[in-house]
């Protein structure tokens, strides 16, 4: 009997282990929150590049140009690098700030999803176009 109640108090030990080492959801937030920082980088520099096309086309040429054969698509080599930095210096930061807090995931995938359409919406030629009064 004594081996029975010893036997059924291994699950509950190892379940305690188990949830010790579950990482933080401050990191799972961090990341979300960085890809939506490299997605609104992607959408701004690209309305930028289409509102003010002499200035915006030459810019991200030249930082297309640190890319490997960035030069040869032009400038959303420019667009591409600039996500990049924007996810990753946003993904270093908010991990220092929230890898080792708790937070509600429940709220934060919706607002990762949302943010996500939002944004993907407005890169969509129909929308910016009716933003910017242009015919569709």
């Amino acid at each position: 009997m004594l081996e029975e109640e010893q036997a059924g108090a291994m699950p509950e030990r190892r379940r305690k282990k188990d949830s010790d080492s579950e990482r933080a959801s401050g990191e799972v937030v961090a990341a979300l929150l960085s890809l939506l920082f490299g997605i609104a980088a992607l959408t701004l520099t690209h309305w930028w590049s289409i509102a003010n096309p002499s200035a915006g086309a030459m810019t991200l040429l030249r930082i297309s140009s640190y890319l490997p054969n960035g030069l040869r698509i032009g400038p959303y080599g420019g667009k591409e690098v600039t996500a990049l930095a924007a996810w990753l210096g946003s993904w270093l930061v908010l991990h220092v700030l929230l890898g080792k807090l708790e937070l509600r995931l429940r709220f934060w995938i919706p607002v990762f999803v949302a943010g996500v359409f939002v944004l993907l919406l407005l890169l969509w030629p129909p929308v910016y176009h009716r933003i910017y009064g242009w015919p569709a």
